[in-house]
């Protein structure tokens, strides 16, 4: 199909690229302190010359076209570089519109608004499925198989052992102490269980959507395995240098956990085996052990913890997330990963990966082989 026809069936996505140039420049300009119209019409002009640069791509003849063509591949698909960005873009542009508006009618407290961010991410993630890849959403993660239960309860397993083993090794080393809360009542302890439960699974799902999501996986496209998963890690880390009393070593661990949680996909790909793991590793490490996670600590805890240190083990205010045991476990847990043969796929992958021919999914098509 030619470029030009591609860019008429999908108006809206050129729509809201071009929208999407002109906020991304307007918003910079705030920041620099720069006129914010004249910077948004710039960001549309500038959206224009990629059409254009496109459309001539498109005009050459397709050996060469598939070669230099930057924006399309050999089958005429958008680069997964461009898909990335066209995914962050939306994002962008969604949440900033949805939170102006909760602002406006005040439906959703200000405090809550970055609940709003993950179901933002979900639902870009399936618009850039369903519109630009032309693939079922299941993809992503979500396959319907007979072991989805299985592969979540013992990535809990996983998950739980390895941050069981820190707190315990920091327990026994005397580095953490551990007070039962005396005023808390075992109603209100059934109470903050319930509500950690529902928060660290909503987090977990949405950063594993985030960050082993469509991105990785788009990414794993355009440079393979190892670079994808090297470059979602450092991203990952990087962004948990926002959170409180975040240090070089704590980034270092988020890295790793990012490497961990990156093979956790790829060895089953699907969304539930990392979910579990990383879900389990922040309900134990925040109600059960009491302690920071990220350097979050909430009052929704089992025990009063008192920390007597080293801060290189126990991580300090931030959590065993920066301690050595973090770093130990992690290490050993990724090199088990890469030797297990075990762990695969319970589906047919290729098979729900396959790009749509039609606007709607054909049934037919979606049946996917059970494991043994």
């Amino acid at each position: 199909m030619k470029l030009t026809q591609l860019l008429f069936r999908y108006w809206l996505v050129v729509v809201i690229y071009e929208i999407a140039s002109g906020a991304v420049c307007a918003f910079i300009a705030q920041n620099k302190r720069r006129d914010q119209g004249i910077w948004f019409i710039i960001g549309l002009l500038l959206g224009i010359a990629g059409i254009v640069v496109a459309l001539i791509m498109g005009r050459l003849p397709d050996e060469k076209a598939a070669k230099n063509n930057l924006l399309l591949d050999s089958t005429r698909r958008l680069r997964s570089g461009w898909r990335i960005l066209l995914f962050l873009i939306a994002i962008f542009v969604l949440y900033y519109l949805l939170a102006v508006l909760a602002e406006l009618t005040r439906v959703v407290p200000p405090q809550s608004l970055f609940f709003l961010f993950y179901i933002v991410i979900l639902l870009v993630t399936f618009m850039m499925l369903r519109f630009v890849d032309k693939r079922r959403f299941a993809s992503v993660g979500f396959p319907y198989h007979g072991k989805i239960f299985k592969e979540i309860l013992l990535g809990f397993v996983i998950g739980t052992v390895m941050i069981g083993l820190v707190g315990w090794a920091e327990l026994v080393v005397g580095a953490i102490k551990l007070n039962p809360r005396p005023d808390v009542s075992p109603l209100m302890l059934i109470r903050n269980f319930g509500l950690s439960l529902i928060f660290f699974a909503y987090f977990a799902m949405g950063e594993e959507l985030l960050f082993r999501g469509y991105p990785y996986q788009a990414l794993i496209e355009g440079t393979g395995v190892t670079g994808a998963t090297i470059l979602m890690s450092v991203v990952f880390g990087a962004m948990h240098l926002m959170n409180p009393q975040a240090n070089l070593f704590s980034t270092v661990n988020t890295m790793l956990a990012g490497v961990w949680l990156s093979i956790a996909y790829l060895k089953t790909r699907s969304l539930y085996f990392p979910f579990g793991m990383h879900f389990s590793w922040n309900i134990v490490q925040s109600f059960f052990l009491s302690l920071p996670v990220s350097g979050l600590l909430t009052n929704r805890t089992l025990f009063i913890p008192t920390d007597y240190g080293p801060e290189w083990l126990t991580g300090g205010r931030y959590g065993p997330e920066a301690g050595a045991g973090t770093t130990a476990i992690m290490v050993i847990v990724i090199v088990y990963f890469i030797l297990e043969k075990r762990i695969r796929p319970s589906y047919d992958f290729a098979r729900l990966n396959e790009r749509l021919q039609n606007s709607e999914s054909d049934p037919s098509k979606g049946e996917l082989q059970k494991g043994n």
